[in-house]
């Protein structure tokens, strides 16, 4: 038994960091300092690295198009999805050319994009809300993106999130 189960936990743990040479398991990795999952790593031919930034709370995804020129990160590109209960929808995009990259800059441009989001719909369905309630509501969900997902509290249903993330 202790022979089955020390395999097992051998084979698990080298899939996620096997030994140089031996191909990894393709899984978003989660990057603490970031408060992000990491997908779809590549180098371009000259030599940069690009990844996607995927924050997600239980109502919206952030996904961020990072670029790493040289010593330098950028950001080129949010989009804002939002779940319809089968999979996640763009709601809003922004590409850039060479911005730098900066959490207050993508949580600024997060919420200018969910205000103009809600905005948008409120006007759709004819609804009135107060500017500083639709403000509000957006700082909201900005900030639950960027709570930790290694946190004992964060209780986001990833087994409908997880395989989004690497259809991405």
């Amino acid at each position: 038994m202790a022979t089955l189960t020390k395999a097992i936990n051998r084979n698990l743990f080298d899939s996620i960091l096997p030994t140089f040479g031996t191909p990894r398991v393709n899984i978003p990795t989660w990057d603490e300092s970031q408060k992000m999952f990491i997908c779809n790593q590549y180098e371009s031919a000259n030599g940069h690295r690009y990844y996607l930034g995927v924050r997600f709370c239980d109502r919206i995804i952030i996904v961020e198009k990072v670029g790493l020129y040289h010593n330098w990160t950028y950001i080129d590109g949010i989009e804002l999805y939002a779940f319809n209960g089968q999979k996640m929808e763009l709601i809003q995009k922004r590409d850039y050319d060479k911005a730098f990259h900066s959490e207050d800059f993508i949580r600024q441009e997060a919420e200018q994009m969910a205000i103009e989001y809600l905005t948008g719909v409120m006007k759709v369905q004819r609804t009135c809300v107060p500017v500083e309630q639709i403000g509000m509501q957006a700082r909201e969900l900005i900030s639950g993106c960027y709570k930790s997902f290694l946190a004992p509290d964060f209780n986001t249903c990833l087994t409908q999130i997880l395989p989004k993330l690497g259809q991405h």
